[in-house]
């Protein structure tokens, strides 16, 4: 196989970064947005952009990194095992958006790319990622531009992939101790063993279709009215978001596995969190109206 240039395709997953802090930046001021560059002995380096404490953003990352290490830990192998005990370089990027507003839903996205060398060759490579959107207050005409915009991402590439894509989505973002999903979906793929430079351009077509409908809810919703109940609302469906990223979410098991940057790692947690005895069980009509969604996932583009 092909000899692996890494700084090569690194290049390409900081530019996808770059593209969607460029499209973030101006709903910021300079004082919460934080660029923290860093490098950790024996693992890799990586750009940390992180809104704390926003204008419009509680919290939100956008995060770069490239890691080698000897060998994949669990968490990565699946179907591809016989990667395993071998040497392996990973790159991508991760953002996480939590809004102060809760008209505006959470919104995160994952590319990477994965390889095994062997004699300084690739061996076996792959590529991951996708979208997914935890909405607060219901807006549908939102879920359907998101779900739209993903299958316009995936038809680029094969038209086959939304479906299969959105189905993985649904069954990796549920949470089993609550019976329920952690938001409204979106796209997610893992081992997606395809040519280099199509699995390039379908991460670029997936990270653009993200940061394009996100910024257009972002307009819509930024300076909507909300009550003190949707705030407490919304708190409360974030802790729904940490419990599924700290039991079950297998990125933050891979970090922790390969001794990563726990501040990156942690970087898609949000700032304001709640866990309130019970308060589910007297739900207002329109927050009746979302869990119907997260308990039976939508097909939003056949209905």
């Amino acid at each position: 196989m092909n000899t692996l240039d890494r700084e090569k395709i690194a290049d390409h997953f900081k530019s996808f970064q770059a593209q969607i802090y460029k499209r973030i930046e101006g709903f910021e001021d300079n004082k919460s947005l934080i660029k923290d560059g860093w490098e950790k002995q024996n693992l890799g380096s990586g750009l940390s952009i992180v809104v704390d404490d926003g204008l419009v953003f509680n919290k939100a990352g956008i995060n770069f990194s490239q890691i080698s290490g000897d060998s994949l830990p669990e968490s990565s192998l699946g179907i591809l095992n016989e990667s395993e005990k071998l040497p392996y370089f990973a790159t991508g990027v991760s953002v996480v958006f939590h809004p102060n507003n809760p008209n505006i839903p959470t919104a995160h996205l994952n590319v990477r790319y994965f390889c095994t060398t062997k004699d300084g060759e690739i061996h076996n490579h792959w590529f991951g990622g996708g979208f997914d959107l935890t909405p607060y207050i219901l807006f549908k005409e939102d879920c359907y531009d998101w779900h739209k915009s993903a299958k316009n991402a995936c038809d680029q590439t094969d038209p086959g992939f939304y479906k299969t894509f959105k189905k993985n989505c649904d069954e990796y973002f549920y949470i089993p101790h609550r019976n329920e999903h952690r938001g409204v979906g979106g796209i997610f793929y893992e081992k997606l063993e395809i040519p280099l430079d199509q699995g390039i351009q379908f991460s670029k077509d997936v990270c653009a279709a993200f940061i394009e409908t996100y910024t257009k809810i972002l307009e819509k919703r930024k300076d909507l009215n909300f009550t003190q109940r949707d705030v407490d609302f919304q708190k409360f469906r974030r802790g729904r978001y940490v419990e599924f990223n700290l039991i079950h979410d297998r990125g933050t098991l891979f970090g922790l596995q390969t001794s990563g940057r726990i501040e990156s790692i942690l970087m898609s947690l949000p700032k304001d969190v709640s866990w309130r005895y019970k308060f589910d069980d007297n739900l207002e009509e329109k927050e009746k109206n979302l869990y119907e969604l997260i308990t039976k996932p939508k097909d939003w583009l056949n209905e």
